[in-house]
């Protein structure tokens, strides 16, 4: 899909090329993006989800129509993402070295930084009512190319399934995620490995672990491979080439899968709870482009 992707990319540049008033460029500049979408929220948790900053560059064209008004095309490389925060009460699965499931409750602090690279295709209609000025409008087709995150988790006052604390009661742990690589359980450990002890077993915990370490079967990927937004925004030229543009660009579909988009707060005899919730990509984007 990727591949037929690229390929309409360079049939529309190259349909472009043939027309009268066509121009090509491109463009660099920032992304401040957020992902939207419902927190799990409880009387004994939190989350939140928080600005992210990333970059985006690529090439630009654009047909004028009239001297008014024409239709612009981009191709870029953008990055999004989002800050995301958990606090409260929660759970934690271990895994002894025989792989089977120890699981445990406590309080789960754990904070990540996650960045979502994607292929774009923005396809802007633009109105120029004066030659420093120009409002656009239009779609953004996407393709998710990397998906990755890094942070770290607390998870303290542990308890076992009986209720009985463990030994350390406290662990700690990097986090780093490659949504669409990671395995289930996957996890590199210290050598020789910190444990903790429940019911007289010591039980390994990560060093640094994976997107689904926790998870005991393979539940799919995070984030959809696909995304379709609508963006607007305005273009100041400070010559006749060069130009300074922001736009805003509002998600219309889900981001999330569902049944890799689980609850941190509870288990439900054992097992994950998914969130059927409605996750978008929102950014405000700021670049400068240059035009030949």
């Amino acid at each position: 899909m990727t591949r037929l992707f690229i390929f309409c990319v360079m049939l529309a540049f190259s349909s472009a090329v043939v027309a009268q008033d066509f121009n090509f460029g491109f463009k660099t500049g920032l992304n401040f993006s957020n992902i939207k979408g419902d927190l799990e929220n409880t009387a004994d948790a939190k989350e939140s989800l928080d600005q992210n900053i990333g970059f985006q560059f690529g090439a630009t064209f654009a047909w004028k129509i009239t001297d008014l008004m024409g239709l612009r095309g981009e191709f870029m490389y953008s990055q999004k993402g989002t800050k995301r925060s958990f606090d409260g009460k929660s759970y934690y699965n271990f895994f002894t070295p025989n792989n089977d499931i120890i699981r445990t409750t406590g309080i789960r602090k754990e904070d990540l930084n996650v960045s979502n690279s994607y292929l774009e295709l923005p396809i802007l209609p633009y109105f120029r009512p004066h030659s420093r000025f120009e409002i656009y409008g239009g779609v953004s087709f996407a393709v998710l190319v990397n998906s990755t995150a890094f942070g770290n988790i607390k998870f303290s006052e542990i308890r076992d399934g009986s209720n009985i604390p463990t030994a350390p009661n406290s662990i700690d742990h990097e986090l780093d995620y490659n949504y669409l690589s990671d395995k289930p359980r996957g996890a590199t450990y210290a050598n020789p490995a910190k444990t903790v002890s429940i019911q007289g077993d010591n039980v390994p915990y990560p060093q640094t672990a994976g997107a689904y370490f926790e998870f005991v079967e393979n539940r799919g990927k995070l984030y959809n491979a696909f995304d379709l937004g609508v963006v607007g925004g305005v273009s100041i030229y400070l010559s006749k080439s060069l130009y300074v543009s922001g736009r805003i660009n509002y998600g219309l579909k889900d981001v999330t899968k569902t049944k890799a988009d689980v609850s941190l707060s509870s288990l439900d005899n054992g097992n994950f709870i998914s969130r059927n919730d409605d996750d978008r990509n929102f950014s405000t984007q700021v670049s400068i482009g240059f035009s030949f």
